[in-house]
């Protein structure tokens, strides 16, 4: 059984999340221990054939698709899923933990090959990088069990206190929701900006925020392992298709991932992460 971020034991992830807010560019590095390099199905480019590794940033702090286990190693079903398209292309993996906002400027400046994170494939995000589609994804609110809060959209959370990851996608959608508050004479969302998920939920657990936004995956997850304290409020909205991030114009690279990634899906292996990680619904 996998361990609450949660728990009120002392976590050495919030100590290493701490730390890669103080080192945005320079991350940390681990090795998967799934990425053994193998016999190639497809061929690399041959920058990354030469290195044989290729670099990942992520998050590393939105389960179930990328957290840390008990013993502090890289988990969840981007992690396996990056592992498995790495090992068809014949490469060991390295893992560079960042915050969410510094994630495309570290890929920018090559600091990592890859983003292989819950990345929102938006128009404007594709005229910066491009973006090979894993998965899809949505928002949800979410708040405590017996909370009398009613919300049907964002907007019905006006004078509320809620917490957002900053940076993302319910970010941006809570500030426009406030745009819109201001624009009919209605009390704005107090918006609480956290570095991380887990910061979000800590905050609701605690007592601090009334709500949280979040995407439907890790408000499932967390809701999940603590419903005598959390309820999911209202329905998803916002559902997108996510995409692995790769350097704009790295035209190779993109068909590579493309092409282990279309194996993974053909062969059964895909349909089955999507089952172990209990990500129903956000397949393609």
């Amino acid at each position: 059984m996998r361990r609450s971020l949660l728990s009120s034991r002392p976590l050495n992830i919030r100590h290493l999340s701490l730390l890669a807010a103080s080192l945005l560019f320079a991350g940390f590095q681990f090795s998967s221990p799934a990425a053994v390099a193998q016999t190639a199905q497809f061929s690399p480019p041959a920058a990354l054939a030469q290195k044989g590794t290729i670099t990942y940033c992520a998050t590393l702090d939105n389960p179930p698709r990328a957290f840390y286990d008990p013993q502090q190693r890289p988990t969840g079903f981007e992690v396996e899923l990056g592992a498995e398209i790495a090992k068809r292309l014949g490469l060991k993996v390295n893992w560079v933990q960042l915050k969410f906002v510094g994630l495309i400027p570290a890929l920018q400046a090559s600091q990592c090959d890859a983003l292989m994170q819950e990345l929102f494939i938006r128009p404007e995000r594709l005229q910066i990088i491009d973006m090979v589609p894993f998965s899809r994804t949505g928002q949800r609110i979410v708040t405590t069990k017996n909370s009398a809060l009613k919300a049907a959209s964002l907007e019905d959370l006006s004078g509320k206190t809620i917490a957002v990851p900053n940076g993302t996608t319910i970010h941006n959608l809570a500030n426009d929701a406030n745009v819109k508050l201001k624009a009919v004479g209605k009390p704005e969302i107090n918006l609480v900006v956290l570095p991380t998920t887990t910061d979000t939920f800590q905050q609701l657990a605690a007592g601090q925020i009334e709500a949280l936004g979040t995407t439907t995956t890790a408000a499932s997850y967390y809701v999940g392992l603590r419903p005598n304290d959390f309820r999911l409020e209202g329905e998803p909205f916002g559902l997108i298709e996510t995409g692995i991030g790769i350097q704009k114009g790295n035209a190779e690279l993109v068909a590579a991932i493309k092409q282990s990634f279309d194996s993974i899906v053909a062969d059964g292996t895909y349909k089955s992460m999507i089952a172990k990680w209990n990500m129903q619904g956000s397949e393609l």
